[in-house]
């Protein structure tokens, strides 16, 4: 169980993704976002960056990153929600940089 995202539960699932291929999946969900919200997993129609993910794989598991993209994801409640998207991706990406996947260097100004 998550300790930010106490809403999530440990159930069957069809698929889990692990490693980098999770924290790119949260990237592609969080792209196709206006912003994000913080503090939740959803909130009247909006999403944090973990519920994104699972917007886009509703069937799907998730279960190492959570609490960590979970603590990016609300590290600044005061930033507006299109900020903290921004925040988060530039974070998504470093991170798939630091775990040696190719093409993310560049990607580092939001």
């Amino acid at each position: 169980m998550s300790k930010l995202r106490p809403e999530l539960y440990h159930g069957r699932v069809a698929y889990a993704p692990t490693n980098g291929t999770a924290y790119l999946m949260v990237l592609n969900a969080v792209r196709e976002k206006d912003g994000l919200i913080h503090g939740k997993l959803h909130d009247d129609g909006k999403s944090c960056a973990i519920g994104s993910y699972f917007d886009a794989h509703p069937d799907w598991g998730l279960y190492a990153l959570i609490d960590e993209v979970a603590a990016v994801n609300d590290s600044a409640p005061s930033m507006t929600p299109r900020q903290r998207k921004t925040m988060v991706m530039h974070w998504l990406r470093w991170k798939l940089h630091q775990l040696g996947m190719p093409g993310f260097a560049a990607a580092e100004k939001p």
